[in-house]
């Protein structure tokens, strides 16, 4: 049996428009074998950050050799480079913004290159559409059999995003939200190794968000009552200021960036 042909799609083309089936249609073209899952395209428009944040929680539960491509791309069209790139297994082709920041801090980089060999690039492409043009014709490309190695030279650096990290003061672990899901949830940078690492007796800690008492915290959502702000370490590994049934982005009239601050009671 042949080995499936795994391409995952990650855009902030929603799905209103004609842009994420163009690229599908763009793909199966060159590869017509190829099985196109979709992530999400529902990134919030030029949010790197954001896909960054869904990127690094998809890719580890595809099995080894899926290409995953990823067109968050406020650059598009200018001298930002596109990257191929072999991570813990996976294959990666992204723009240079820094969206595969958080996957990089999780898998192993095997391999990077520039995409810029005009041998396996289309003669022509849209300045604005990219990911139609550029991106699912080399993804076609690779999932026929094509290596990475010969779409361009290895670059001497690529982008990361600067990220703030938590700080631990007076037994306080300090951090932000760096993502607002579908459900309105609040998820800080704080990760459930870091507090656990840090407070043995984490449990009996108060949550705080943008100087909002939350409480402790608990288990899943239905430890409180409908409408009830709630802290948990998510099902990602981090520290997330929720609503039960309920936004706590409405809620607590917060965003990305906002302060997540655990400390004792």
């Amino acid at each position: 049996m042949a080995k499936p042909r795994i391409v995952t799609l990650l855009t902030d083309f929603s799905l209103a428009d004609p842009y994420a089936a163009a690229m599908k249609g763009a793909i199966l073209s060159v590869c017509p074998e190829a099985t196109i899952v979709d992530i999400s395209h529902q990134v919030p428009p030029q949010d790197v950050l954001s896909g960054a944040v869904v990127l690094s929680q998809s890719v580890p539960h595809f099995p080894p050799g899926t290409l995953h491509v990823v067109v968050v791309d406020p650059g598009v069209g200018t001298e930002r480079r596109i990257l191929a790139m072999k991570m813990g297994g996976h294959i990666v082709l992204a723009p240079d913004n820094g969206v595969v920041t958080l996957l990089a801090e999780r898998l192993v980089l095997e391999a990077v290159v520039v995409v810029q060999n005009p041998r396996f690039l289309p003669a022509t492409a849209s300045m604005t559409f990219h990911g139609r043009d550029i991106f699912a014709t080399i993804a076609g490309q690779i999932l026929n059999g094509l290596d990475i190695s010969v779409l361009g030279p290895q670059p001497g650096s690529y982008k990361l995003l600067d990220i703030p990290t938590p700080v631990v003061i007076d037994k306080a672990i300090i951090g932000q939200v760096m993502y607002v899901d579908g459900f309105g949830n609040l998820v800080s940078n704080i990760s459930e190794r870091l507090v656990r690492e840090s407070s043995p007796d984490f449990d009996v800690l108060k949550v705080t968000c943008a100087d909002r008492d939350i409480g402790p915290l608990v288990g899943t959502y239905g430890f409180a009552p409908p409408g009830q702000p709630i802290a948990l370490f998510d099902s990602m590994g981090y520290v997330e200021v929720a609503v039960n049934q309920g936004r706590a982005c409405d809620e607590l009239a917060v965003g990305v960036g906002a302060e997540v601050k655990m400390h004792p009671g």
